[in-house]
């Protein structure tokens, strides 16, 4: 039998289970099949054949143990109750978990009778149990019975013991299996500072935890990451949404962008016009007058030496209402295209009644209307002028 440890131990597994036959061989010739020592070789058996991957093999051994330990210990011993522990958990690795927690409450229930409700053995339990019901989607319970197995640990073990650890491990794993990330951080933190303590920063397990850690946190950032898409996606299609459902509040936002435009634009034009001494073209919307009156003192401001800005001032209101309409009309599948020829044409004011009609858009241009719309930011008296006087010169020729 000890041999057969020594090979399991290695991972050696037939030849273990070899040893652990011929040991039970010889202990059913010695001592008879009911004692503890044929108890314990069959409890080793199904531990070698369940590493295995025979569960089912494994759970004939492990009912041989449990029935020889009832005759031969009785009911209410420890070694009986981790027999019946045993059982559920080879009954959880056949995905049989409601037999699995009916073995597991016998061995809660003897363990209180065997050792009493305060012992180190209750508290690996109830993690047991804890992990059933997690893999069973049952994250309530799950946490509860966890919440109980820390407890017990911390209070009969100390809260840096091993098995505490193995306690804020369990709990980490659970909250991120409920995707609550930084409660998994937390837990495996006290973990890792536990196994640093007791076993060092070079054990197996304290690297584990550090791997378990780094998981975590890089499954949070993810999620956070992810979930400020969402925000910035549900924002802008609550406001599409929004338009589309109030088709009245889109056509005057469409109206008030189109109108920004339309002054802005001849605004410019009348301005670069005026300083230059030419006609001031007649359009709709511009104060020829005002216009005049403007470059005048323009004029009067520069020769005193005084600084002048070249042109108006950027609509920032507009820009925006141009933003939020190139977002809808995406959004909706309209036609890029025609939302540019609407808008250029309410933005020069050639359209007589800015409707479509049979499929068509109405395109009635202004004669008297030749100078293209100088950009808002170019200097005053370049551009109009020399359009204008290639215009002109075209028009005699």
């Amino acid at each position: 039998m000890e041999a057969g440890k020594v090979r399991m131990a290695e991972g050696t597994l037939n030849e273990a289970y070899a040893l652990f036959s011929e040991a039970f061989s010889l202990l059913q010739q010695i001592t008879g099949p009911m004692h503890k020592d044929a108890a314990n070789c069959c409890r080793y058996l199904a531990m070698v054949l369940y590493h295995a991957g025979d569960t089912a093999g494994a759970i004939v051994q492990q009912h041989r143990e449990l029935i020889i330990n009832e005759r031969c210990l009785g009911l209410d011993h420890p070694d009986t109750a981790h027999s019946y522990g045993n059982m559920a958990l080879f009954y959880h690795g056949l995905n049989q978990t409601e037999l699995a927690l009916r073995h597991m409450s016998r061995t809660l229930l003897l363990l209180s009778l065997a050792s009493g409700p305060d012992h180190p053995d209750v508290a690996a339990t109830l993690i047991n149990v804890a992990m059933m019901y997690q893999d069973a989607s049952n994250m309530n319970t799950a946490l509860r019975y966890l919440q109980e197995a820390l407890m017990k640990n911390e209070r009969l073990l100390g809260p840096d013991h091993v098995q505490t650890a193995v306690c804020y491990h369990a709990l980490a794993i659970a909250f991120s299996c409920m995707s609550l990330y930084k409660l998994s951080i937390q837990h495996e933190k006290k973990t890792y500072d536990i196994l640093v303590k007791q076993l060092g920063e070079n054990d197996s397990r304290t690297k584990d935890s550090e791997n378990w850690l780094n998981t975590f946190k890089l499954r949070e950032e993810q999620v956070n990451a992810q979930k400020q898409k969402d925000q910035g996606a549900n924002a802008s299609d609550n406001a599409v949404k929004f338009l589309k459902a109030n088709p009245a509040f889109l056509q005057a936002m469409k109206a008030a962008a189109l109108q920004s435009g339309d002054r802005s634009a001849n605004v410019n034009r009348s301005l670069n016009a005026a300083v230059v001494g030419e006609g001031v073209p007649r359009l709709r919307g511009v104060d020829e007058r005002a216009a005049r009156a403007t470059a005048e003192a323009r004029k009067k401001a520069v020769a005193r030496g005084l600084n002048v800005r070249n042109g108006p001032a950027a609509n920032h209101a507009s820009d925006e209402l141009a933003q939020i309409l190139k977002l809808i009309n995406t959004a909706s599948g309209s036609s890029t295209s025609a939302s540019a020829k609407t808008e250029e044409s309410a933005s020069e004011g050639q359209a007589t009644n800015g409707s479509v009609q049979n499929g068509a858009a109405t395109d009635a241009k202004s004669a008297d209307i030749n100078v293209p719309p100088a950009p808002a930011n170019q200097p005053v008296g370049l551009g109009a002028t020399l359009e204008l006087k290639k215009q002109k010169s075209k028009q005699k020729s």
